[in-house]
């Protein structure tokens, strides 16, 4: 299942999941915790990827200005997201300036809530994943161009869901990312970028990647 969670429960979640053939067998958009909860547990899934950083820096204990905790690295963010920015990827990082803090609490909560279910989690990055899917240039997703770029590569890399496309947002564009990154993961086609000791994201493999035109 591929999440693209969103910073409050107020505001929906796009979620979308495969079985291990790549067929589609759910995808909507849930609001709480609790609604993705039940989402997960009703159909089994073995693998949750979640679009949202899933940890701390190492040396903080939350992301409050007010507290005196402070990165062990002397550097700002996670080795994950520097390691991303020196392959060119550009990605937000966590800090306590973090314009993305209420995502960071609610998807370190989701992980916990999930691994103590006995899930396993595994945090992604679409952006990423597209770059080594795809390739560059990518157009962005939140233009008509780069939505239209968005189905026609999703559709290449999962045929099943074709008649659902027309429907996606970019959100759940991203969710599809996140999914399919998931079941690369379950193939054994993805590695890790940063220390899992403190947090790392996954991607898939470089050598994977498709250059459709």
């Amino acid at each position: 299942m591929g999440i693209d969670l969103t910073s409050k429960e107020a505001k929906p979640s796009a979620c979308l999941g495969l079985d291990n053939q790549l067929k589609l067998i759910y995808l909507g958009f849930l609001n709480g915790d609790s609604d993705i909860l039940q989402a997960v547990s009703r159909h089994e899934f073995e693998l949750i990827a979640i679009d949202a950083p899933l940890s701390l820096p190492k040396g903080l204990c939350c992301l409050e200005e007010s507290c005196s905790c402070q990165p062990t690295a002397g550097v700002k963010g996670r080795n994950c997201e520097r390691e991303l920015a020196r392959l060119g990827i550009p990605c937000y990082f966590t800090t306590k300036k973090s314009i993305i803090k209420a995502m960071v609490y609610r998807g370190i909560r989701l992980r916990t809530e999930l691994e103590a279910m006995g899930y396993e989690v595994i945090e992604v990055y679409p952006h990423a994943s597209k770059l080594r899917l795809f390739g560059k240039p990518i157009p962005s997703k939140l233009k008509p161009d780069g939505l239209t770029f968005l189905k026609q590569r999703i559709c290449q890399l999962l045929p099943n869901i074709t008649p659902f496309v027309d429907g996606f947002n970019h959100d759940m564009c991203d969710a599809a990312i996140a999914a399919y990154t998931a079941f690369l993961r379950s193939q054994g086609k993805t590695e890790l970028c940063g220390e899992p000791e403190e947090g790392a994201i996954c991607l898939p493999f470089l050598d994977r990647v498709i250059y459709a035109r």
